[in-house]
């Protein structure tokens, strides 16, 4: 009612009351002047001066609740403007949880389900609402790869989970609520006999709003998928609290939900279909756009602001963790034949493409050391030229190379089938200036690659080339520490290991394993006369020798010194007997010829042992094997034939 309206009733009311108060001054004296006697004129002096008056308090009585009516509606509206606000903060964090979606609505109807079952006081509702809605807005102060961590929580992690309620109840405290919120925010995850956090209060000293959190939380958790479990049917998750009551939750109250949770569960999941359904349909007709415009595979993507706004925060977040997920993943291990896979997976989960490649430098090739998707068999190892093709192109000037064609790169190894290739998204791989490769992600559709997909494949590919730049540092690492430089034979480091998987094999498929042990006669002597240089030749050109006399199969390592292990694959004595006497012949025959006219011989002592007849553990094998070795040495001295570990100076060539 405006403010005219106000004077008009006013200025009635003033004159009514005027012409009522003369009447019944008429009345009044007209009555004492004659009491027993009223007559008709009196009467309708009475009549007429109560309507207007009735009529103008009417007038008053309607404008005054109008006012009042208006006042309520403003209040209504304030009251549901507060409570979409905070609906609209709390969906922002709903968003920023990966495994909870819509966990908020949900908790929200079942403490309202719960609450009304209870007799939960009616002015404290719009406070439990609220509080349901903010209970976690705390998790702001949790990173995200805490709260979407697959595996169990350290002490430590789970630490920086406990703090969320009491941050939460921080953050609400700015905020003059007119109802009971923060607490019920900060105790949601005390524990009714007081092992909870964060005050530890117990039974009827935790807020009645808390108590009723704490069950229909933990009720929507254990019926929701999460990172490190997979959901639990309703009645499961029923049974493992029914097992809390008195510890966890408020026994009374428990029972009250066991009772309401049926429909109310039911019904939320029936608004959910009906809301995917409903998103279907939209969805089937509008082209979806890619990567981080989209949601989930197969979800509808969305239609209002409001939902586009928190599809872009749950992008966001999906980014952080995919991105902290790979360097996480691929810090875990330094061998590429685990860090090529690692990164193909991670980008299937985040890029919509047909095949991906992972090619490696080689020379002046890049060669295709991992491929998966359609044609990976085909694709596997192709070799492209630095500067031809796309991938070539990409990796010659460095530049990401979009949308580009693949048929140059598919043609060769694919033929006609290469035709089905529309678009690629190529990124060079270089860590620290070095070129280490190229990751190519090839569509049989035109992909129209969004400048945040480019963005975070980009961040993703400087990862992955930091990955293979440290594993393939760390092959030659082990290929160097395991290896003898001089031989360029496997080492003693190489041998232990390497033996164990043999035995292994041996004993699956049941064939004979040899160890043979060789150590070179005469060498400390070459080293007295001609020097360590001349005995380092001798070295290397007789385990040269050696390794060319053996079986493909076997392996050759040098043990130490002028000792080398020979492993033998299907080593009957017959086999070995035959192999001691060629190496021992060729070693024998081989001369190196220091200078015109003078030459260094060494000849070969060999010792074997057979693993399971002479014993099983490598040290007593080698220990069977090194006494044969010194017998047939000593043997061998006694030959005078033989000439082995003296010096031979030839005489002067004519």
């Amino acid at each position: 009612m405006g403010k005219r309206s106000s004077i008009r009733a006013d200025g009635l009311t003033v004159a009514g009351l005027a012409v009522g108060a003369a009447a019944l001054a008429y009345f009044g004296c007209h009555v004492f002047a004659n009491p027993i006697k009223m007559d008709l004129t009196a009467l309708l002096i009475i009549v007429a001066a109560s309507v207007p008056l009735v009529l103008l308090t009417c007038v008053t009585y309607k404008t005054y609740f109008g006012k009042v009516e208006e006042s309520n509606r403003r209040i209504e509206k304030l009251g549901k403007l507060h409570l979409a606000t905070i609906e609209s903060l709390a969906l922002a964090i709903d968003a920023k949880d990966q495994a909870s979606h819509d966990h908020i609505r949900r908790v929200r109807s079942l403490a309202e389900g719960l609450a009304m079952a209870v007799g939960y006081p009616r002015e404290q509702m719009e406070g439990l609402r609220a509080a349901a809605l903010l209970h976690d807005i705390g998790k702001l102060a949790v990173p995200e790869h805490i709260l979407n961590k697959p595996d169990k929580l350290s002490p430590a992690e789970y630490a920086k989970i406990m703090i969320h309620p009491v941050v939460g109840a921080d953050i609400l405290s700015t905020v003059d609520f007119p109802y009971e919120v923060v607490p019920i925010v900060k105790h949601h995850h005390e524990r009714f006999d007081g092992s909870g956090y964060p005050d530890g209060l117990k039974g009827p000293a935790i807020p009645l709003g808390a108590r009723i959190m704490t069950i229909v939380d933990c009720y929507d958790a254990l019926t929701n998928n999460r990172p490190y479990r997979p959901r639990y049917s309703r009645t499961r998750a029923l049974d493992l609290m029914r097992r809390e009551a008195g510890h966890t939750f408020d026994p009374e109250l428990l029972e009250a939900f066991f009772e309401v949770v049926g429909p109310i569960d039911d019904e939320l999941k029936q608004e959910a279909d009906e809301r995917f359904q409903s998103h279907a349909k939209w969805a089937a007709t509008v082209e979806q756009p890619s990567f981080a415009q989209t949601g989930e595979a197969g979800t509808p993507g969305p239609k209002t602001p409001a939902e586009r706004a928190l599809r872009d925060i749950t992008a966001a977040q999906r980014e952080v963790l995919s991105l902290y997920e790979i360097s996480q993943t691929l810090g875990s291990t330094l061998t590429l034949s685990e860090v090529l896979p690692i990164v193909a997976t991670k980008l299937e989960n985040i890029a919509n493409c047909t095949t991906i490649v992972i090619f490696q430098v080689a020379g002046n090739f890049l060669r295709a050391s991992y491929v998966s998707g359609k044609h990976a068999d085909a694709l596997k190892g192709l070799e492209i030229q630095i500067g031809e093709g796309e991938a070539g192109w990409v990796a010659e000037n460095r530049q990401v190379l979009i949308n580009g064609s693949p048929i140059a790169d598919m043609t060769a190894p694919l033929g006609h089938l290469a035709n089905s290739y529309r678009s690629t998204a190529i990124f060079p791989l270089v860590t620290k200036d070095t070129l280490v490769g190229a990751l190519a992600l090839y569509s049989e559709e035109d992909r129209a690659y969004s400048p945040d997909e480019v963005r975070v494949l980009e961040t993703i590919s400087r990862h992955a080339a930091a990955a293979v730049y440290n594993a393939l540092a760390f092959q030659l690492t082990q290929e160097s520490a395991l290896t003898d430089n001089l031989t360029g034979l496997p080492n003693s480091r190489y041998m232990y290991s390497f033996f164990d998987q043999e035995r292994s094999r041996a004993e699956r498929q049941g064939y004979p394993l040899v160890l043979m042990m060789m150590d070179l006669d005469g060498f400390k002597k070459v080293n007295d006369t001609f020097g360590h240089h001349v005995g380092d030749e001798i070295l290397r050109r007789t385990a040269q020798i050696t390794r060319r006399r053996l079986r493909i199969g076997d392996t050759l390592i040098r043990y130490a010194g002028d000792e080398f292990v020979a492993v033998l694959h299907h080593a009957t004595l017959d086999v070995v007997t035959d192999l001691k006497q060629r190496l021992q012949s060729a070693v024998d025959n081989f001369s190196h010829e220091v200078r015109p006219g003078r030459a260094a011989r060494v000849g070969i002592s060999i010792g074997f042992a057979t693993y399971g007849a002479d014993g099983f553990a490598i040290d007593e094998l080698m220990e069977v094997a090194d006494q044969r070795m010194y017998e047939d040495k000593v043997a061998r001295r006694q030959d005078d034939h033989a000439g082995r570990g003296q010096l031979y100076l030839l005489r002067e060539r004519s």
